[in-house]
């Protein structure tokens, strides 16, 4: 039981990082910025990274809130 609700801290706590940092990856990452991959830009990997960023906080978030209240 308690491994669990800590698990579910840990995770929260992660979910709403990753938010955070995917928020910021879409909204301000790889303006003003030269340079890239290849065919890809600045901006277009930051938009890659935003959305995976995003996806993986949400999962992170739905998980430990399911363990908090479980």
């Amino acid at each position: 039981m308690q491994a669990s609700l800590a698990f579910g801290i840990l995770l929260t706590v992660t979910g709403l990082a990753c938010l955070a940092f995917g928020a910021y990856a879409l909204l301000r990452g790889g303006k003003d910025q030269k340079g890239g991959i290849g065919p890809i830009s600045e901006r277009g990997i930051h938009l890659i990274a935003g959305i995976r960023m995003l996806v993986i906080g949400t999962l992170s978030l739905a998980a430990g809130v399911y363990l908090l209240l479980r």
